[in-house]
């Protein structure tokens, strides 16, 4: 059943009419979104600091309750 069948003759788009990169946005800002490279590396390198705390604290726990 076609559109013009429903609706008459009136300016319905059917997928035919339809421009896919019509609504596509040409230009990209590259100052939108994300955390910077630095921000990243301090947030890692933090995590990998915490982590060594973390296994070198265990460690001397377990040591302490074994000697």
């Amino acid at each position: 059943m076609e559109l013009n069948a429903l609706f008459g003759d009136s300016d319905v788009d059917t997928l035919d009419d339809v421009d896919v990169e019509e609504g596509a946005p040409e230009e990209v800002d590259e100052k939108v979104g994300g955390i910077g490279w630095k921000a990243l590396a301090l947030f890692v390198c933090g995590g990998l600091v915490i982590t060594a705390l973390a296994v070198a604290f265990t460690v001397w726990v377990i040591e302490g309750l074994v000697l």
